[in-house]
């Protein structure tokens, strides 16, 4: 009897080490950083998963003062696999600052981000799990 107790309490032990050791694990969202002759972007995405995502988007210019003016248009692709999304037109917040919402990242793997400001454009990579 105590070895069928025992048999089974380091069974569960085993599982429990398993899950632990295999559990799938998200990466944190950093925030991504790109620059372009006048501006820097700093996009940080709500979550490194694939699915329906959101993105916080600050423009700068070089000496770190809000961007202004001109509509911001970020274009999701992921040209491995030939998808790209619909341009979406950012929200702004306040200053240099905008929100992209609703954006259908649908696959995991390498996204390229292109954020647009009146004729400038830079190209963000972003790996979702």
């Amino acid at each position: 009897m105590k070895r069928h107790v025992l048999g089974g309490i380091a069974a569960m032990i085993a599982i429990i080490g398993a899950l632990v050791v295999f559990w799938p694990r998200t990466v944190e969202a950093q925030p991504h950083l790109a620059e372009s002759a006048r501006h820097r972007f700093v996009l940080t995405p709500a979550s490194t998963k694939s699915g329906v995502n959101s993105f916080d988007l600050r423009i700068t210019d070089l000496e770190g003062n809000p961007a202004r003016g001109g509509e911001v248009v970020v274009e999701p692709a992921m040209p491995q696999m030939g998808h790209a999304i619909a341009p979406i037109t950012a929200g702004p917040l306040e200053p240099g600052h905008y929100r992209v919402g609703d954006v259908g990242l649908f696959m995991a793997g390498q996204w390229e981000i292109t954020v647009s400001l009146s004729a400038e454009r830079v190209v963000i990579p972003l790996l979702l799990t």
